[in-house]
């Protein structure tokens, strides 16, 4: 297995770096766009659509402190959005497949890549990585991950 570009490896304990500079940067822009809304409109219409766009760049700076450990003896998958909701556990067994949606206006504007897992009947998406204007990175995070898993190629297509 060639060296891994989005995890890091603690004994059988893989755990996926953070995007803290997309994320950041994502926050950093919406808060930008506050101060820009609220210089040049500040009236109530102002306030509240900047108060609106504070908290969705609050929820995306948290993103930040998201994880994601894969467990390769105990063949868990534990996932933590933000350090403050508690970690949910899947099984290997769970894995259905990886799904990568793109959203494009004249150039890809967004992309994401997920796991969907099938856990008691139910079918959850779990988000692993999420790019503007490529989808090759989407790619290499998927082709680690069933690496570590040791899913075959015919497996994750």
């Amino acid at each position: 297995m060639q060296p891994l570009q989005y995890f890091t490896r603690e004994g059988n304990v893989y755990t996926k770096k953070s995007q803290t500079a997309f994320f950041c940067l994502l926050a950093l822009l919406l808060f930008g766009l506050i101060v820009f809304i609220l210089y040049n409109n500040p009236t109530r219409g102002g306030i509240v659509s900047s108060l609106l766009i504070g908290v969705f760049a609050v929820i995306i700076a948290l993103r930040v402190t998201g994880k994601l450990k894969i467990d390769v003896n105990a063949r868990t998958i534990s996932v933590q959005p933000v350090f403050f909701i508690s970690p949910t556990e899947y099984r290997f067994e769970d894995f259905q497949n990886f799904l990568i949606s793109k959203q494009s206006f004249i150039v890809t504007v967004n992309a994401t890549a997920a796991m969907i897992m099938d856990k008691n009947g139910k079918r959850k998406s779990v988000m692993l990585h999420q790019t503007m204007f490529l989808t090759k990175p989407l790619q290499q995070v998927t082709m680690e991950i069933a690496g570590i898993m040791g899913l075959e190629e015919e497996d994750i297509a």
